[in-house]
C-alpha cells in the first residue's frame, strides 16, 4: 500500500523545520504541491484538531494524520530531521522521522490501514536506515521493501 501513497516528490531527506508546527507546514506544503490536497490551511486545521486529541508519535517516529475534506488523493508525506524535533512526546523522545498521512473524509478508514502497515515497520533498524539514507529514492526503497 505504501508504494501507492508516496513517491520521491513526497519525501524530504532533510527537513528545514525546527518546530512541530514547521514540520506540519513543510509536509503539508509537499502534499499541496503534489496535488494531494486542495487546501493547505484546511488540511492543517484537521491535522491540529487530530493532534489535540493525542500526540501522534512514538519511538522517534511521528505520524500526524487526519481525515480531511481537503484531501484529493490519499498520500503520505515523509520527512527526516536528523537532530529531532520537540514534539511533545510523553516519553520525551524527539522524533527524527515524520509521516504525514492524508486521508479523504469519505467515511473510509484508509488511515487505519496505513498506520497498521507503518507500525509493522517501526523498529530501531528501520529508523536508522531512513536516517542514513543518501537520498529520497533510498528512503522510498526502505519504506516499500522493509
Amino acid at each position: 500500500m505504501l508504494d501507492q501513497l508516496t513517491n520521491t516528490q513526497l519525501i524530504k531527506r532533510q527537513l528545514s523545520a525546527t518546530s512541530k508546527t514547521e514540520v506540519f507546514e513543510e509536509l503539508a506544503q509537499m502534499l499541496f504541491d503534489n496535488q494531494c490536497i486542495n487546501n493547505k490551511a484546511a488540511f492543517l486545521d484537521d491535522i491540529l484538531t487530530r493532534e489535540s486529541l493525542s500526540v501522534t508519535s512514538m519511538d522517534g517516529i511521528a505520524y500526524p494524520h487526519a481525515k480531511s475534506k481537503a484531501v484529493i488523493e490519499p498520500a503520505i508525506a515523509v520527512g527526516v530531521k536528523q537532530e529531532g524535533i520537540d514534539y511533545g512526546d510523553e516519553d520525551g523522545v524527539n522524533p527524527t522521522v515524520f509521516f504525514m498521512i492524508a486521508s479523504p473524509d469519505n467515511g473510509a478508514d484508509h488511515h487505519i490501514y496505513v498506520l497498521q502497515e507503518l507500525f509493522g515497520k517501526f523498529e530501531e533498524t528501520f529508523i536508522q536506515n531512513i536516517q542514513n539514507a543518501k537520498d529520497e529514492t533510498q528512503i522510498l526503497n526502505i519504506l516499500i521493501n522493509s
